[in-house]
């Protein structure tokens, strides 16, 4: 088989999946659009499209849960860089635009029907697209990226969520979504902790005062640099975890 890059056998992989999962794809959004027809607020669409995104993704790779499955996967005519391809378009790309697509054919439909029964006019809002404090914005000029891209920032944290579950789905035999959920919140109260000691050994003092302990840091912008760096991580570490996806892919045997 040629190894170079094939567009087209990328294209059968896609193929290949929603001709198998085209029952449990169409259901699934049926049963998304009623939901945003219900619940249409910026929060719940928010917590939905974390929550649905990141068992989504914690199954890419469940083939490999059952050895015949595992076995039949890797030998479908495709390099894995084709494969990886494949599987980050439907994990991210795919998913995200169906949740907007569904998010906005839910929240027109079930405006227009409570309008209907109730006899009022209340005006279709997508929520989702506006910012009133911390909710997202929607001008007329910044359709589907909003003022300070913040409809750019939703799918970068979206897409980096999705390929550390997309890790986890193919380092975790079972109950992926679980354990990389597990591992994750652990890395982060991991980190938290070494920060604060470092921070607190570097620039703070404790002082004990009735079971107290009070923490004073002098140079308020004296990481102001962390501000940008923070701002730069997410899109670093998206390819960082599809490399190390990549690899471990390629570590599976027949």
């Amino acid at each position: 088989m040629n190894t170079t890059l094939n567009i087209n056998r990328i294209g059968l992989l896609l193929k290949r999946y929603f001709i198998e999962n085209k029952q449990l794809e169409l259901t699934f959004w049926i049963i998304a659009t009623v939901v945003f027809m219900l619940f249409h607020k910026t929060s719940f669409a928010g917590l939905f499209l974390g929550v649905a995104g990141f068992i989504f993704a914690a199954n890419s790779f469940k083939a490999f849960s059952i050895t015949p499955n595992g076995i039949h996967y890797l030998l479908i005519p495709a390099t894995h860089a084709e494969k990886l391809i494949a599987t980050i378009v439907i994990n991210t790309l795919y998913f995200f635009i169906m949740f907007l697509i569904t998010y906005i054919i839910g929240t027109t439909l079930g405006t227009v029907i409570y309008n209907f029964i109730l006899s009022v006019d209340n005006p279709i809002n997508f929520n989702l697209f506006h910012e009133s404090s911390s909710q997202l914005k929607l001008t007329k000029s910044t359709f589907f990226i909003g003022e300070n891209y913040k409809l750019l920032k939703l799918f970068t944290l979206f897409a980096c969520s999705q390929s550390i579950f997309m890790v986890g789905s193919i380092y975790f035999k079972r109950n992926a979504a679980i354990k990389t959920l597990l591992v994750f919140y652990g890395f982060i109260i991991a980190l938290i902790v070494i920060e604060v000691l470092i921070v607190k050994a570097t620039f703070g003092t404790y002082s004990l005062t009735k079971n107290m302990i009070g923490l004073s840091i002098k140079g308020e912008y004296l990481f102001s640099g962390f501000y940008v760096v923070a701002k730069i991580i997410p899109f670093l570490l998206i390819p960082f975890f599809w490399i190390v996806t990549y690899f471990r892919l390629t570590e599976k045997q027949v």
